[in-house]
């Protein structure tokens, strides 16, 4: 269980590092709107996973390529931004949850369900 303290930093970072990217990073080479879906801060405020998903012309891969490269250059905007003892090292992760839930969604699509009365025809 996490504490109030850690989904607090969390919530707080999501809002920083997006700020950060939407901001301050510049890199002509992507032509892309990046979002950052969630963070997950180790308990020890260490190392952050950054969850980030892209729409746009460059490909989702090449655009997460690009921001682990900035990652330095994020992190020492971050620690700018938030007053921590410690600015987490930043992991950046491509988020899958939309794919996830399209894929779970075709999936409950194609069960066919059955009627109350075809219940009742199989109990006779």
């Amino acid at each position: 269980m996490k504490s109030v303290r850690v989904e607090r930093i969390n919530s707080e970072l999501v809002k920083a590092i997006q700020h950060i990217i939407d901001n301050d990073l510049r890199d002509p080479q992507i032509d892309a709107i990046i979002s950052v879906n969630s963070v997950e801060i180790t308990p020890d405020l260490g190392y952050a996973r950054v969850y980030i998903s892209s729409i746009g012309k460059t490909q989702p891969d090449e655009v997460l390529a690009r921001i682990k490269g900035a990652a330095g250059f994020i992190r020492g905007k971050l620690s700018k931004i938030i007053k921590l003892r410690i600015t987490p090292r930043l992991e950046f992760i491509k988020d899958t949850s939309m794919e996830y839930s399209n894929k779970i969604e075709g999936i409950l699509k194609t069960i066919k369900y059955s009627t109350p009365a075809d219940e009742e025809d199989d109990n006779k």
